[in-house]
């Protein structure tokens, strides 16, 4: 309340900002923090009390200066973290508020996650932590030692040094990247570059820059259809990745569609790098609650995949492609671990089960959406 009062007693000053921030967005919708914001930022930031690099109060990002955030971001991006991606975005040319956001987003939830490492310790792998997934154990230098300042597990503190090193990366000279690592991906070759580095990954490079369009308000020029996006087109080409309809399901169209979960999408990039595998369901045909129960299916949010085949052997108790794939999944953490992997194989612990509706396919789900 004493912010917003400041912020009313000083509209001689705010008043040209707020109108020059409007004449800005109408120019070039969703205008780039990393220029006109910078100044209008903290400007904002002094008439509310604090100084330069003070992360101003996402109320008032969102309410009065365009700073570009679609419904999903002020819907999804608690204020705090808001205001913490937008500021620490003006320290670097290249980079946007909404990729930092992204990056928060596939790491922690903007730091909601329950999970090991996030609030305190680190995560399975015994590497990272933080809201941002800093790795304290690589080096030395550790990348927190190198980029880091201050408390890893304080969102004032990680995502500035996020975006230190996403610009130390490569967006500090963005015309300066030689080759795109991720060609599939959309966007730019120097944010490839900078984003591989902090995942060595291109499903996560799709991932944060999927989300970050998510973020971003709808501009002249909207954002391709998912279906058209290369990711998409690659996956539904990929020739370790074949789709089946025997099962009742229309896996293949599902596919095609770029309406998967962002999870999902990564998982049969993945996947179909280390085995060849046969969809037998995604969404379309497949019954909208769990067999037996009124819970809806996760089948039914486009977050869960079916496979009857692994590397030509017909999914069963019998199958050793299968239970190697089974037992791949059981080590992944971060953003692809599944909430729910049903399989013939019963390894007697969560997120495993095995019933008799899943002796000849691997299911594997995930919950809450991305």
């Amino acid at each position: 309340m004493r912010d917003r009062a400041r912020l009313a007693g000083g509209g001689a000053l705010l008043a040209p900002l707020l109108l020059l921030g409007l004449l800005a967005g109408a120019a070039s919708p969703g205008f780039p923090v990393a220029t006109l914001p910078a100044a209008v930022g903290r400007a904002v930031a002094g008439a509310l009390g604090g100084g330069p690099g003070t992360p101003v109060p996402a109320g008032d990002l969102a309410g009065g200066l365009d700073i570009g955030a679609s419904e999903a971001a002020l819907a999804d991006v608690p204020s705090r973290y808001l205001a913490l991606y937008v500021t620490a975005a003006e320290a670097c040319p290249a980079l946007t508020w909404q990729v930092l956001a992204a990056i928060g987003k596939v790491e922690s939830d903007h730091g909601r996650s329950s999970a090991p490492g996030v609030l305190s310790g680190v995560n399975r792998f015994g590497c990272c932590a933080g809201p941002m997934q800093f790795n304290l154990r690589n080096g030395p230098p550790s990348t927190w030692d190198t980029w880091g300042r201050g408390n890893v597990y304080d969102p004032a503190d990680a995502v500035p040094a996020a975006a230190r090193k996403l610009c130390g990366d490569g967006l500090a000279q963005p015309h300066a990247a030689a080759r795109d690592p991720c060609r599939q991906v959309l966007g730019s070759a120097a944010l490839h570059v900078a984003l591989k580095r902090y995942n060595n990954a291109c499903w996560y490079v799709h991932e944060i820059v999927t989300l970050a369009q998510r973020y971003t308000a709808a501009g002249r020029t909207p954002a391709p259809a998912p279906s058209s996006d290369p990711f998409v087109v690659a996956l539904v080409h990929h020739p370790h990745l074949t789709t089946t309809r025997s099962h009742g399901c229309d896996p293949a169209a599902d596919l095609a569609s770029g309406k998967l979960d962002l999870r999902v999408q990564s998982l049969l990039a993945v996947l179909a790098e280390r085995h060849t595998i046969r969809l037998s369901c995604l969404r379309t045909g497949h019954s909208h609650y769990v067999n037996g129960t009124h819970r809806v299916s996760n089948h039914t949010r486009w977050r869960a995949l079916d496979i009857d085949r692994v590397d030509g052997q017909p999914v069963s108790a019998r199958s050793t492609a299968a239970r190697a794939l089974v037992g791949w999944l059981d080590g992944l953490e971060g953003p692809l671990r599944p909430v729910e992997i049903g399989s013939p194989f019963d390894l007697g612990r969560r997120p495993y089960f095995s019933d008799e509706g899943h002796q000849h396919h691997i299911h594997v789900g995930y919950g809450s959406e991305r």
